[in-house]
């Protein structure tokens, strides 16, 4: 029983094969505990050919199906069910089909929709038939759920099953439109988005579908909406222009291109937040004669669209307005302050590396992410000295991003402050330190050139004191012996190195000694 509870929590669906016999226990609380570790188990597969692979060879018998009606209760006999009715037998399929039809339950539809693509003729017809039985208002829902099941099966080849779906649609979206349109916003989104392309395609009169297209969460439902926009209101024309979702904002103006007075409307667009609309925007307005740079100087000086703005003048090459973003770079909101130091780099990069370099440390918000990434692209020694500096004062996040930008500036010249980080005080930094020399030994393939000598006799020097606060303090004695053990054992990893690029191997190695339990 204890390992059976184990197995339920540890176990992974393959072991479902050698649980089955143990359904048939004389012990009523072994066989019991069995199945329903089988049925937590069966819950943990995903997608119809897990399904079939995990359980096709489980040794189940006709009349194994029988017992299972007999002794167990109606919510496992169904799983016990589904899990025969994917079986390679045919005729154990065949027979779980059936007993499926029967016993009325909603978890038994996914597996009857599976079935309707069997390579068995007979058992297609049985689990047809199982469907059509199934079409009543108790199981409407579960229909829908299992509406992407069905989606899923339109591209088998062994059989045509477009007429059974669009029977099952034209009795989910035209009999019984009422009960779908009242209760859709509680279905999943796969189901939401399903029903909302052929209940909006269904459309012939008015309805209140369009409206609950706009209202709905998902902005792939609500992009439906734009295929009745000229039968829409005026406000709601307005919620589609000020969609969250760029790409709706983007294609409601393309259905307002052609209207008069289109210029005006789409010039507050200029500094939209998504670089698509700001683009479509600025080709349609190419002609009116607005000097663009200008008008995001304009909107900076007036606070206005501050983001869309920031992001306009590096995509107009405005360099001449370049100090009218520096203020925000002290911005309260985060995404104000990246968008400022994005500009920043394209207008005027020496600005945006002195200003990243007296930042650097400072922030541990986007903000700083972005800062690290910036800098490590220089690799110079006036950014490696600073570095070094924070990290020896740093708090513990401070050291754990310093050693962030050295994995990310690479190279020779940081091995040492990486190897450095693997002996610090705090057992965090010292685990981040390790992964970060993961990272630089998966990069170490493009270091094609001889390390320097000062950086050779720095690594060399760290590696000796590592490997002696290593030996007294015991730290990685498991975990990164055998993560670094496994790799440099490896042929295939030492024969991406020859001549010049042997010295990550002596770096290594030394490392995985120093760690040797």
């Amino acid at each position: 029983m204890d390992a059976l509870q184990q197995i339920a929590i540890n176990g992974t669906p393959g072991v479902i094969y050698s649980l089955v016999p143990f359904l048939k226990s004389s012990n009523d609380e072994l066989r019991t505990a069995t199945c329903q570790t089988i049925i937590r188990l069966f819950k943990k597969i995903r997608g119809k050919n897990a399904y079939y692979d995990t359980l096709r060879h489980c040794n189940i018998s006709k009349e194994d199906i029988d017992f299972y009606q007999v002794c167990f209760p109606p919510e496992q006999y169904v799983q016990l069910l589904a899990i025969a009715s994917l079986n390679g037998n045919g005729r154990i399929r065949e027979k779980a089909v059936k007993k499926l039809v029967l016993v009325n339950h909603p978890d038994a539809i996914p597996f009857l929709v599976y079935r309707l693509a069997d390579w068995v003729q007979p058992i297609r017809q049985a689990a047809l038939k199982g469907i059509e039985s199934y079409k009543i208002l108790p199981y409407l829902d579960a229909l829908i759920d299992n509406l992407p099941v069905f989606e899923g099966l339109q591209q088998t080849t062994r059989t045509n099953l477009n007429g059974v779906y669009q029977d099952v649609l034209h009795y989910l979206v035209f009999t019984n439109r009422d009960h779908v349109v009242s209760n859709f916003k509680k279905y999943a989104d796969k189901s939401r988005l399903i029903l909302a392309k052929h209940l909006s395609a269904s459309l012939t009169e008015p309805s209140p579908v369009p409206e609950l297209l706009l209202t709905d969460r998902h902005f792939l439902i609500r992009f439906l909406a734009l295929d009745h926009f000229d039968n829409l209101r005026q406000q709601d024309r307005e919620q589609l222009l000020h969609d969250k979702s760029a790409k709706i904002r983007l294609h409601a103006l393309y259905c307002l291109k052609a209207q008069g007075g289109f210029q005006e409307m789409v010039l507050p667009y200029l500094a939209d937040s998504s670089a698509s609309v700001r683009y479509f925007a600025r080709f349609t307005l190419k002609e009116a004669g607005i000097h663009f740079a200008d008008f995001y100087n304009q909107q900076l000086q007036q606070g206005i669209q501050v983001s869309g703005a920031l992001a306009g003048l590096a995509e107009t090459g405005a360099k001449q307005y370049v100090a009218a973003g520096q203020p925000y770079l002290s911005h309260s909101k985060t995404k104000i302050r990246k968008s400022a130091f994005l500009t920043l780099q394209m207008l005027d990069p020496q600005a945006a590396y002195d200003f990243a370099l007296s930042n650097l440390g400072g922030t541990r918000d986007g903000l700083g992410k972005n800062i690290l990434h910036f800098l490590a692209r220089f690799r110079d020694a006036q950014t490696l000295e600073k570095a070094r500096v924070i990290y020896n004062e740093g708090s513990r996040e401070q050291k754990k991003d310093m050693l962030t930008l050295f994995s990310n500036i690479g190279g020779w010249s940081v091995i040492a402050d990486l190897i450095r980080g693997t002996v610090d005080e705090d057992a965090s930094v010292r685990e981040w330190a390790a992964h970060c020399i993961e990272k630089w030994r998966a990069n170490a393939t493009s270091l094609y050139s001889t390390p320097a000598a000062e950086d050779r006799a720095r690594a060399l020097q760290m590696l000796d004191t590592a490997a002696a606060l290593h030996k007294t303090h015991g730290y990685f004695k498991q975990i990164l012996y055998r993560t670094c053990a496994s790799i440099f054992n490896e042929t295939s990893f030492a024969s991406l190195y020859s001549g010049r690029c042997k010295f990550v191997i002596l770096l290594i190695g030394r490392l995985i000694m120093a760690h040797s339990p």
